[in-house]
């Protein structure tokens, strides 16, 4: 699993945070594995310019079953995955094949005019959990002994 800082830092510089149509390709493999996600782009929230609404985009995500998830990839779980038609995730690479920013996705029913997934949504959840769990704000540590010529 990905720290908050890594999922925070992916969500705020993904070139790509899209809505696609999951298109019926993709649902049709074995179970655990890793699928190839083919998708047509319905909502940008953000682009580098390489990808327009109407665009197909395909990225890899692992599919399994409860019980079966694995220790390092992100996965969605099959049942979740054949009742959705739409999914949002940030992207990385390059159009047509890209790769799924950190675990930064999840899955739909349908397209929204808004993101479900925003860094200010993220910040909130971090910001909700650390007062749950009563986490003090880090503050900067001092930089190690070595770097004494620093201070």
């Amino acid at each position: 699993m990905m720290l908050p800082e890594g999922r925070l830092h992916w969500r705020r510089v993904a070139p790509f945070h899209l809505q696609i149509e999951i298109l019926k390709d993709s649902t049709k493999s074995r179970v655990p594995s890793e699928v190839e996600i083919h998708g047509r782009v319905v909502r940008i929230f953000r682009t580098d310019g390489r990808l327009k609404s109407g665009d197909n985009i395909s990225f890899y995500l692992w599919v399994c079953r409860r019980g079966d998830e694995p220790t390092g990839p992100a996965y969605v779980y099959y049942d979740d995955f054949i009742q959705a038609n739409h999914m949002e995730v940030y992207l990385r690479g390059n159009h047509p094949r890209c790769e799924l920013a950190a675990y930064e996705f999840t899955v739909l029913h349908s397209a929204s005019d808004e993101p479900v997934m925003s860094v200010a949504q993220l910040e909130n959840e971090f910001r909700r959990l650390g007062e749950i769990l009563d986490i003090e704000p880090s503050t900067p540590s001092r930089p190690p002994w070595w770097q004494f010529w620093s201070r």
